[in-house]
């Protein structure tokens, strides 16, 4: 593509930005505050009661005893976003519930509450004509007095954000890499897969080819190739990848250095889950004399060799490892935030001190502050989300991230179940930096091809023939 074309196409996905933002603004504008009372709500399962002695408010509705006890709203509403709140109350502890607006489902959990108080299930969007919101299931024992749904705009885009990695010592590529990215966050969101084989899938089904393509050090860990697992030249694959234009994400499914369980229940392959291990991280962070402490320092130094077989080809790399700790079913997230982020400055330090890998461009896919170690570790922070709905544009989650990192970090969608919905995270005001969908029945193509083909082909996703 040349200069010109670019800077067209640039202006083109500027006016359209600007036409939906407006479009947006002016029906927020002209839509009138929507209040669902108790009083109004057909129950299913459920009663309307009345306050009991020391509670203030009005009617509201119990009886949510069972998953199928619910509330339901059938309503008016002229098409825009709306913020949806539930007034609430749940005297028993925090109680999850899902919440289900015109088939897009919302999982939240209510804290536990004396009173009532609002609950902010945050950005829904509603359609001419008659809406549908029901409330229900979950953990029950909760109760409802009402939901409100309060016109709002699309949410800025995120501002912009340093162009050079933290690493002061990275290299031109990567540094390169890294302003390119920034320079279209929150203009457009890159096109990734995991996984060659689904990218070209994708291929097949949109006519178009994701800009990253992820690959999984897995099989490099030690203690799966005691056991013959076999990485079958992955990298070598992934740097031909790269000479074929593609830019690079790279993770590690960390196989504990030891103590595998290798049991039927729990083989050997799955030894980088919790319950597949008896390896304490926490125990190896401390003890830095300890045999379980160089270990880690071995399997740190096998997969610094295969980046060094990157970074000797002038490839950087969107390098995301311990992934999902918070989860807890990952062994290095298994002994709580300090020992991982203990662990992940140790991986830090060894890679880029010890082995100088300047090409990393570290990215870190956690969502709790508490497990966040530290912004001159980290470039470009991961949401990795399976939503029921694979429609759901992750607003909430987003805005969370916003809050914290708004002109400070990237934020990437770096793993997801299914092909994302990313014209319509745009218009609820969500700008991931890049996508990366999982693979196979987790993957885009098993989703509808016209559904995959929409969102390839949006204008502001940027895909490989895009790329400059």
């Amino acid at each position: 593509m040349n200069s010109a074309s670019h800077t067209a196409l640039r202006w083109s996905r500027a006016a359209v930005f600007t036409i939906v933002f407006l479009g947006w603004l002016a029906g927020s504008l002209f839509s009138a505050q929507i209040i669902l009372d108790s009083e109004d709500a057909q129950l299913l399962g459920t009663k309307l009661s009345t306050p009991p002695p020391g509670i203030r408010g009005r009617s509201y509705i119990a009886g949510f005893y069972n998953r199928d006890a619910a509330v339901r709203w059938q309503f008016n509403a002229t098409n825009g976003l709306y913020n949806l709140n539930i007034r609430f109350r749940s005297p028993h502890g925090p109680k999850d519930f899902t919440a289900t607006l015109n088939g897009f489902v919302i999982f939240g959990t209510f804290p536990q509450t004396k009173g009532f108080e609002n609950y902010a299930a945050g950005l829904v969007q509603l359609t001419n004509g008659v809406n549908t919101l029901q409330i229900g299931g979950g953990w029950n024992y909760y109760e409802i007095e009402r939901a409100d749904l309060i016109p709002a705009a699309v949410p800025a885009p995120p501002l912009p954000v340093p162009a050079a990695p933290a690493n002061p010592h990275a290299t031109l590529a990567a540094r390169q890499l890294m302003a390119k990215l920034a320079a279209d966050y929150g203009k457009v969101t890159w096109a990734g897969q995991d996984g060659a084989l689904d990218a070209t899938n994708v291929f097949k089904l949109s006519a178009r080819w994701p800009v990253i393509i992820a690959g999984d050090f897995m099989d490099y860990s030690p203690s799966r190739v005691r056991y013959g697992g076999h990485p079958k030249n992955l990298s070598k694959k992934m740097i031909a990848l790269a000479n074929s234009g593609f830019v690079l994400s790279m993770q590690w499914h960390w196989n504990a250095p030891t103590n595998l369980l290798n049991t039927s229940d729990e083989p050997w392959w799955r030894g980088f889950y919790t319950e597949a291990t008896t390896f304490d991280v926490a125990a190896a962070m401390a003890n830095t004399n300890s045999a379980e402490h160089t270990l880690l320092l071995r399997d740190m130094d096998v997969i610094a060799a295969q980046l060094n077989i990157f970074s000797s080809n002038n490839i950087p790399v969107l390098w995301r490892p311990l992934h999902e700790s918070e989860g807890g079913w990952f062994w290095w997230g298994a002994q709580g935030p300090e020992a991982f982020k203990q662990l992940w400055r140790l991986l830090y330090n060894r890679l880029t001190q010890y082995h100088g890998l300047n090409n990393l461009i570290w990215v870190l896919s956690s969502e709790d502050p508490a497990w966040y170690p530290g912004d001159d570790v980290v470039d470009i922070i991961g949401v990795d989300a399976y939503p029921t709905d694979r429609s759901d544009p992750l607003s909430a989650r987003w805005e969370a991230l916003k809050t914290r990192f708004n002109g400070k970090k990237l934020i990437a969608l770096t793993e997801f179940g299914g092909a994302p919905d990313i014209p319509k995270m745009q218009q609820f005001g969500v700008w991931f930096s890049y996508f990366a969908p999982w693979s196979g029945r987790s993957g885009p193509t098993s989703m509808p091809t016209d559904t995959v083909v929409r969102i390839y082909q949006s204008t502001n996703v940027l895909t490989l023939k895009d790329r400059r």
